[in-house]
């Protein structure tokens, strides 16, 4: 263990190194003293504190917020471990008790998953819980691996990413395709489409960055094909509906397909080429501290899925 210096440690108070942090993620220091309970002053005051104790200015006044220097994000990762580390023993020393617990969990995930996992987790949490809160956030895949490494969210749930110098990964289940019309598609008069016609038909795809293009796109490229795609939507749910009300197409995950067919009023049938799939992970921070809290969050995700209906059953064309 690296010696450290105390009488300089006790300058470094768990309340300079929370600033540090939120002002770091956030980068608006009024935004910063909200989610404290601080006041500006206070604020003011503790990054003085940290200019001297650091021997830089750390951010950099702009248009709309604060910049950091590069010492401070270089003290981004430190920070967040030291912050991860003095949580972890409060809750080594209390363990967890979700039925006293007073906390707010963050999750990364799609509507898909949500709208699959989150009915029975969530009810599952009102019941045995009632101190604790449930957010789910909804990024793109980058941003979400950004948001779960800087700490604003605590796990994240979407296509499996193995990355063992950052990451966690467990994988929950492999997920499949299926392509869902509308009742009546013209297309689908004698039955499911072919290739040919699947390619022709107006696609629309599921993008929270709005590309036109995604990983089906890339499979039918390395076969030499191409599909029309031309409308993209941020979530599951607007492709639905949107299928629902048009002759586009969908080529979407069987799971939240088959929960909202018959809602929607969409009918479902295999795609006319067999698509690899993919396999959908929860992951948390590697460098993260154990966390009693997390590991009862994710039990409770791993029981919702098993009592989730199976994807595979259910009316095709």
């Amino acid at each position: 263990m690296t010696d450290f210096d105390p009488v300089q440690l006790r300058r470094l108070d768990p309340t300079l190194l929370l600033v540090l942090d939120e002002a770091l993620k956030h980068r608006r220091l009024t935004l910063v003293a909200e989610r404290l309970g601080l006041t500006p002053s206070a604020i003011s005051h503790a990054l003085g504190r940290l200019r001297d104790i650091y021997g830089d200015p750390l951010f950099l006044r702009r248009a709309g917020g604060i910049e950091p220097t590069p010492v401070a994000l270089a003290l981004a990762g430190p920070v967040r471990a030291a912050l991860e580390a003095l949580a972890a023993t409060i809750g080594t020393a209390r363990g967890f008790d979700p039925r006293t617990a007073q906390r707010v969990f963050r999750v990364a995930a799609f509507d898909n998953t949500v709208s699959v996992i989150g009915p029975r987790l969530v009810a599952g949490l009102a019941a045995e819980a009632p101190g604790l809160g449930l957010a789910f956030l909804s990024f793109g895949r980058a941003r979400a691996v950004r948001a779960l490494l800087e700490g604003e969210v605590d796990l994240m749930i979407g296509l499996a990413s193995h990355d063992p110098g950052r990451l966690i990964c467990r994988v929950l289940f492999h997920e499949g395709y299926v392509l869902a019309a509308r009742h009546g598609h013209p297309a689908f008069a004698d039955g499911p489409p072919d290739l040919a016609t699947y390619t022709a038909l107006a696609h629309i795809l599921v993008s929270a960055a709005g590309d036109l293009a995604g990983t089906i796109d890339e499979e039918l490229a390395e076969r030499g094909l191409s599909r029309r795609v031309v409308a993209a939507v941020p979530h599951f749910m607007g492709a639905l509906a949107v299928v629902a009300d048009s002759d586009l197409v969908a080529t979407l995950p069987e799971r939240v397909a088959r929960r909202h067919a018959a809602r929607f009023g969409v009918a479902l049938c295999p795609p006319p080429l067999p698509l690899a799939g993919y396999d959908l992970g929860i992951m948390r921070r590697a460098a993260s501290a154990p966390d009693p809290g997390l590991d009862w969050l994710e039990a409770r995700i791993d029981a919702a899925i098993s009592s989730a209906p199976d994807p595979s059953p259910g009316p095709d064309r």
